[in-house]
């Protein structure tokens, strides 16, 4: 089933995967699967797998793809340091912080 292109939803999130395309670096893999998800009408920002980060947040379409297909730790947290880093618990489907790991 294609979603209704004309729709404002569906340009907006169009227009979000373009930037996205432009600015985050991602395999042709990633950047089709991602152009799928967004092509179906769903929003970069959402996931089928319900992953969520530390916050209790879902994390969006690349972060969680990255996840299910075996990137556990992903450029998207690179700039934090060790410090900073959080933790992915399988069970939970989400991050947690280092200091609730310990």
């Amino acid at each position: 089933m294609k979603y209704d292109k004309k729709s404002c939803d569906y340009q907006v999130n169009m227009e979000a995967f373009h930037e996205m395309d432009k600015c985050v670096p991602m395999t042709k893999p990633e950047r089709d699967a991602l152009r799928i998800w967004v092509k179906k009408g769903y929003d970069l920002d959402t996931n089928p797998w319900d992953y969520l980060d530390s916050d209790g947040l879902p994390l969006n379409y690349l972060q969680a793809y990255r996840l299910e297909y075996g990137y556990f730790s992903g450029p998207w947290d690179y700039w934090k340091g060790p410090e900073h880093q959080t933790y992915w618990d399988d069970t939970l489907k989400y991050f947690i912080p280092k200091d609730d790991f310990c």
